[in-house]
């Protein structure tokens, strides 16, 4: 894929060619080509129960997923299954809701990682819609200067957001 960008300076993703989609087990990947900051999107029906794929993009032994009192009674066992037994997981689940994207909630993510003894090698994966990927985002850009990140949207608006850097 060439890497193109739009008429500004900004470095935004291009519109995806046909040819750009690679099909994978399980569905299609997207490869959003912004050099050493490129990424996937992985496009398909049972990727949540593909833990091969989800470690692939965990670079340690550490996970803390991030979801809300409504998608994680949904889709947490699942994931944590996917994952295995061989990570450290951790949880922090939040509130649902708009209302509730404040630093004190923020702040809930932040004492899990440290009760958890969440290091450098941390994975933090968003379960959720966009509140959970705006707040699980954030705490991975800045906790400890910055951790892994991995986005699981469970809603349209909220894949649309991940797929382009919300």
């Amino acid at each position: 894929m060439t890497r193109t960008r739009a008429p500004s300076s900004h470095p935004w993703p291009r519109q995806a060619e046909p040819d750009d989609v690679d099909p994978t087990p399980g569905g299609d990947t997207l490869t959003v080509d912004l050099g050493d900051r490129s990424y996937p999107i992985y496009i398909g029906a049972g990727l949540l129960d593909d833990g091969q794929m989800l470690r692939r993009h965990i670079a340690g032994r550490q996970v803390l997923v991030v979801s809300n009192e409504t998608v994680a009674p949904l889709y947490l066992a699942r994931l944590r299954r996917a994952l295995g037994d061989e990570l450290h997981v951790s949880e922090a689940i939040l509130p649902d809701g708009e209302v509730h994207k404040t630093l004190g909630v923020l702040e809930r993510i932040f004492d899990v990682a440290l009760r958890e003894g969440h290091d450098r090698g941390t994975t933090i994966v968003a379960l959720g819609g966009g509140v959970v990927g705006d707040m699980a985002g954030f705490a991975a850009a800045s906790y400890q200067r910055g951790v892994r990140f991995l986005q699981v949207p469970t809603t349209l608006l909220a894949q649309v957001d991940s797929s382009v850097g919300g």
